[in-house]
């Protein structure tokens, strides 16, 4: 018998007096079957390949997608471990069964950069927790299917050669002197040009200025270092025809 294509008999039996002759009386009951699942079904995808899109800003340890292989069987024969198997794959996601709808839920175990790699292959395995040996000639309780994930592209902005830049010039040097300069760049593929800002709330802007497409750092009047021996300014980056970003 099989619990997936039938799993509810009902059975009436009869019972007569006087070996069943003509005038015996009878009684007769109802028994209700009900079968029990074992586990005669391996896990199957539904299909062999899969696609994801998964933009390079989403955040390592969060979920991106998620996978799912059925199972005829009930309950604790048809749990399902999923697995990546691929060392690419598993380098930078990883995968976990939801208990409730036996998913396979996809998280990101470290960074994208779509300028460094626009696309993954995953070959993903769902095996059966508790395998029952006597059904092992119908061969293993697992199947594979094949996730690509494409990185999306998403507009990054201006990334500064170093994270500070320590710069010196000589004190009472004439209006105009170059103090030095800064480098940003576009890390997207499309490598927009830059341009470069003082930030305006700032004192800096009042003895300094910056030339928005070199990134060249000069003073606007003589400096005095008794009366200020150093100065911090904020330089901003942005790609051209965007709002600037630190």
């Amino acid at each position: 018998m099989d619990r997936e294509a039938k799993e509810h008999y009902t059975v009436v039996i009869q019972a007569k007096d006087m070996a069943g002759q003509v005038g015996g009386l009878s009684g007769s009951t109802t028994i209700n079957v009900t079968l029990t699942d074992v586990n005669d079904n391996p896990p199957k995808f539904p299909q062999k390949n899969y696609q994801l899109y998964v933009p390079e800003s989403a955040q390592v340890g969060k979920p991106v997608g998620k996978i799912k292989a059925n199972d005829e069987d009930l309950g604790v024969n048809a749990d399902i471990r999923y697995s990546i198997v691929n060392s690419e794959g598993a380098n930078m996601f990883s995968i976990s069964t939801d208990r409730d709808t036996k998913e396979g839920i996809i998280s990101l175990r470290k960074p994208l950069n779509y300028e460094r790699k626009k696309t993954y292959m995953l070959h993903i395995e769902g095996v059966n927790t508790h395998v029952d040996p006597r059904f092992s000639y119908l061969g293993a309780f697992k199947d594979t299917a094949t996730l690509k994930i494409t990185v999306g592209d998403v507009d990054e902005a201006p990334v500064f050669s170093m994270d500070y830049y320590i710069l010196d010039v000589y004190e009472n040097s004439p209006s105009g002197t170059e103090v030095g300069s800064v480098t940003a760049r576009d890390p997207d593929s499309r490598n927009s040009p830059v341009r470069y800002y003082l930030d305006s709330k700032e004192d800096g802007v009042r003895y300094f200025r910056i030339d928005e497409s070199s990134g060249v750092i000069r003073t606007t009047q003589p400096l005095d270092r008794e009366d200020i021996p150093w100065h911090n300014i904020t330089v901003m980056a942005s790609e051209v025809g965007r709002y600037p970003g630190v």
